[in-house]
């Protein structure tokens, strides 16, 4: 299969999903991550840049992923973009890897970047009789996702969750590739707050270690 992940920002590709799309490309499945932002313009100097690009591709070859591909868009000015537009270019995306699975943000973030991208994939890759796109999963952004109180966000309530006791440690150490990224613990970005966080989920399901994604839709 042909799987996309769709991510506002460099190292939210690894946060949401790292662990599984290592557990995809070890099935001999085609994994691409696609980073839609920059990340660098509002809080770095603009050649942070090329160094967060860097860090995404050492962070896909650890993974055993295809190399990202970067849309080069502002950071933190998606909402800047009319709705039309966003869908479009997610659209060039899809008509290019023609995937059957598809993993993006949760709706119910406080960063608007990710709401604006997950909205604009469901346009994108809404159930044509064209469109391949069989299964699209949220997943969770530590740190955005479970800051967004339930009064006013939708809540991420993940109901499909991916064994990846094999593959966390991979997560982890691609995750330390974005060496301006990992925080200290106890910052849910630390590395220990990563680990936790997927021993937890595993937990509640009876795994060793497990990434949780909410069912957007899928057709079988």
């Amino acid at each position: 299969m042909k799987i996309l992940i769709i991510a506002a920002h460099p190292d939210d590709e690894v946060l949401g999903c790292g662990a599984t799309a290592a557990r995809f490309a070890r099935e001999g499945h085609t994994v691409i991550p696609v980073i839609v932002c920059e990340n660098a313009s509002v809080r770095y100097e603009p050649q942070m840049q090329n160094y967060l690009e860097e860090c995404a591709k050492k962070s896909a070859q650890i993974l055993g992923i295809s190399e990202p591909v970067f849309l080069g868009m502002p950071d933190q000015k998606l909402d800047t973009f009319s709705a039309l537009e966003m869908a479009q270019t997610l659209e060039k995306v899809l008509k290019e890897v023609n995937p059957e699975i598809i993993f993006t943000h949760h709706g119910g973030d406080i960063n608007k970047d990710h709401q604006v991208v997950f909205e604009a994939t469901l346009v994108a890759a809404r159930p044509t009789p064209t469109n391949r796109v069989r299964t699209i999963f949220t997943y969770e952004t530590v740190s955005s996702t479970e800051w967004a109180t339930s009064d006013y966000y939708a809540r991420f309530n993940p109901n499909t969750f991916y064994d990846v006791s094999s593959t966390l440690k991979l997560k982890l150490k691609a995750f330390a590739e974005y060496t301006s990224e990992v925080r200290e613990h106890p910052h849910p970005r630390s590395i220990e707050g990563l680990e936790l966080k997927a021993k937890n989920w595993g937990a509640q399901v009876g795994m060793q270690a497990a990434e949780a994604f909410q069912l957007v839709r899928t057709l079988v």
